[in-house]
């Protein structure tokens, strides 16, 4: 959880943890500007979603909290 912990602080974001399990974290992320959004975090390879759906982005983070790659996640097509 501390890179999870340090990305936040980083970018003066606050955790509200939702729930947890032995890979992942989840709950909802409150901007400095008091939007939230939803977040899940894998512990395991440190990575991080934010939003839900169509919306949803992913951060692969180093052991510091910082941006490796940042990518956007495709919506599963319900054809």
């Amino acid at each position: 959880m501390k890179p999870l912990a340090h990305w936040a602080i980083h970018h003066r974001w606050k955790l509200r943890l939702a729930g947890r399990n032995r890979i992942h974290l989840w709950g909802t992320l409150v901007a400095p500007d008091g939007s939230e959004q939803f977040f899940r975090y894998n512990q395991l390879v440190k990575y991080l979603i934010i939003g839900k759906d169509a919306q949803a982005r992913g951060l692969q983070l180093d052991d510091y909290g910082m941006v490796v790659e940042e990518k956007e996640i495709e919506a599963e097509s319900k054809e």
